[in-house]
């Protein structure tokens, strides 16, 4: 019986790494060239200069890079300078499900999804309205509901009801 359980704590896993801003992708392409198994959303974007347009590759989850090891193998990814830590939760390194990485994978891949960005919309958190009459107004997130914010519009002393859609 003990024997089955050594194998399932060294069976491969999803870990959560965190690394410098703006290294996501290039992190991977290394940790990839070395035979990790990495994973690293990423979504295409228009950026504009003032003398052209480009379309670049912007990593959905900034800071983060996904690696798939076993609980033994950890401390080997670390060989770079821009790898920080591994993301830790209630005291142990962050486990993220083969369930939740294909359903990445697919929101990443499905044509009929768009404008993926991940949202930490709490209670207490300050955010920047992006659509309609309060454009670009600062609020602090009062309540959060299915589809919408209950809000509290800095310096206005207003209350009102966002689309999540609308605010950042």
């Amino acid at each position: 019986m003990q024997e089955s359980n050594v194998t399932l704590t060294n069976q491969p896993k999803w870990f959560v790494l965190i690394v410098k801003t703006n290294k996501e992708l290039q992190v991977a392409e290394l940790l990839g060239r070395h035979g990790f198994e990495i994973y690293c959303p990423a979504k295409k974007e228009v950026r504009q200069w003032s003398d052209r347009k480009k379309i670049i590759e912007v990593p959905i989850f900034q800071n983060y890079l996904f690696v798939r090891l076993k609980e033994s193998d950890r401390d080997t990814v670390f060989i770079s300078s821009h790898i920080k830590k591994y993301l830790y939760w209630l005291g142990k390194a962050a486990i993220v499900r083969d369930v939740e990485i294909a359903i990445i994978k697919e929101w990443v891949s499905n044509d009929n999804i768009s404008n993926i960005k991940p949202s930490h919309l709490q209670k207490g958190k300050l955010i920047t309205i992006e659509k309609g009459a309060f454009k670009d107004k600062k609020a602090t997130v009062q309540e959060v509901r299915k589809n919408e914010l209950k809000l509290v519009l800095n310096g206005l002393g207003i209350v009102l009801l966002a689309k999540i859609k609308d605010v950042a």
